[in-house]
């Protein structure tokens, strides 16, 4: 899906994984964007070809207030496919993501740290304690 209005020099990249969508992350990435007076790159980590409720919501509402945005969903996406992304993609400013414990779950390698390697700052919009929301 992509959004185009005015393509903005700078975009704040959101990592989502489903079962892990808090609308505090949702709405700390857009309200970031809006500041920023940036775009928003979606990358969604999910099962399938349907979008989690939540923030197929929230991509509607983007909709409606003409925010740019691109999304793309992927059956895989590691901490480093993120630093990755943000590192080679010069526009992006800031990066959003649940937590930092959530991903450390996900990495095949627990010891090493990508983060350590981002270009840009890393906001944590959800608390490491919060509860993951239940599958779509």
């Amino acid at each position: 899906m992509d959004m185009r209005t005015a393509i903005p020099e700078r975009k704040v990249l959101l990592a989502v994984r489903e079962g892990y969508i808090d609308p505090r992350m949702l709405t700390a990435a857009r309200a970031l964007s809006q500041r920023m007076d940036a775009g928003l790159d979606i990358l969604v980590l999910a099962a399938g070809d349907t979008l989690p409720t939540a923030l197929a919501e929230f991509v509607r509402t983007l909709c409606d207030d003409c925010v740019a945005y691109t999304l793309t969903q992927v059956p895989s996406l590691r901490r480093r496919d993120i630093v990755n992304y943000a590192n080679t993609h010069k526009c992006v400013s800031t990066v959003v993501i649940d937590s930092l414990e959530g991903w450390e779950r996900v990495a095949a390698d627990k010891a090493s740290n990508p983060w350590q390697q981002l270009t840009c700052p890393l906001v944590t919009a959800t608390s490491a304690k919060a509860r993951p929301s239940s599958h779509d």
